[in-house]
């Protein structure tokens, strides 16, 4: 259809575990700015495909593209990281070679550098022919979500995975990354500016709790916050990696009457505000007033795809539903 403007594609996913099907050639887009809903009976297949579009699982066939780009090529190892940790590999090597060549006797430069320069290229050599064994193997896969979360394709959990012993405060500022303070050297020698993003990410953290109005419990204890809280609180820690697509896995299961309204107010809003999001929910209220699109699936496969009104009356819907044909 011209003027679409998918940020997430899905093509032909097929996935089984053993006999069964859990995925079955599902097919269906995304479009960049919405919300759309993904429903079905149970064991429909959306949990598998949630888990296939996050990376978590590699699909037997088929395939996931994200704003255009493959998630196996977003996730595959990339040249400088080959290149970072042959490098590291080569070092390590080559530094315990250096102290085997040398001896507790101090023998020789001579062949202390040989058997450097022998510990380095084992190193390296050992690397490169690991990575090659491990592409070779038909189980490997380039599962690494945390590459599509760098890249903005997000994720929560339908049961929230919150650092309980850190307040809540401090589970937001944790989010982002590539932050200086992780940097050990940095905290030694850029103590000024690990401080001052330091502080830059607090700012952002406390702005964010106020949004999703959970600022009051700032300074608790995350695992002492209630269901409704959480399930706030993951959603902001969600928005402080800055996404542009977030996939929610039953956003208001557990939550009481008065935080699903604020979860949905705030997730319409971020809607207006240009993200994108993808829901799997079983509460079809929340999913027939919230969404802007809503694919249904049943037995691995899209069924039917529309807007909340016509799927409300569908009749293929209403029989997978109950279970007829």
């Amino acid at each position: 259809m011209s003027g679409r403007d998918p940020i997430l594609e899905v093509e032909g996913l097929r996935k089984t575990f053993g006999g069964i099907v859990a995925v079955d050639g599902a097919t269906f887009d995304i479009e960049r700015g919405s919300i759309t809903g993904l429903i079905g009976p149970n064991g429909a297949g959306k949990t598998t495909t949630f888990n296939l579009i996050s990376g978590f699982y590699q699909p037997d066939s088929g395939t996931v593209r994200y704003d255009g780009r493959d998630l196996q090529e977003i996730m595959r190892p990339h040249r400088d990281e080959t290149v970072i940790w042959s490098g590291a590999s080569g070092i390590t090597l080559g530094a315990l070679g250096g102290i085997v060549g040398l001896g507790p006797l101090g023998l020789s430069a001579l062949p202390a550098l040989g058997t450097t320069a022998a510990g380095a290229v084992a190193g390296v050599g050992g690397y490169l022919a690991q990575q090659r064994a491990t592409q070779r193997r038909p189980e490997h896969t380039n599962s690494r979500p945390y590459m599509l979360a760098r890249d903005g394709l997000v994720r929560t959990f339908q049961l929230t995975r919150e650092l309980g012993e850190m307040t809540a405060l401090e589970n937001l500022m944790l989010a982002p990354q590539g932050q200086a303070g992780e940097n050990l050297a940095n905290t030694w020698f850029r103590r000024d500016a690990v401080h001052e993003e330091e502080a830059a990410v607090r700012e952002r953290a406390e702005e964010m709790l106020e949004l999703l109005e959970i600022d009051h419990v700032s300074d608790e204890p995350a695992g002492n916050l209630s269901g409704g809280q959480r399930k706030l609180l993951e959603l902001g820690r969600v928005l402080m990696l800055e996404p542009r697509l977030i996939l929610l896995d039953e956003p208001v299961a557990g939550v009481n009457p008065s935080l699903t309204r604020k979860l949905m107010e705030r997730i319409e809003r971020l809607r207006d505000e240009g993200y994108t999001f993808c829901i799997v929910e079983h509460d079809m209220e929340v999913i027939m007033e919230l969404s802007d699109t809503i694919i249904v699936m049943n037995e691995g496969k899209k069924l039917v795809e529309g807007l909340p009104e016509e799927i409300r009356n569908d009749e293929a819907v209403i029989d997978a539903y109950l279970g007829v044909g």
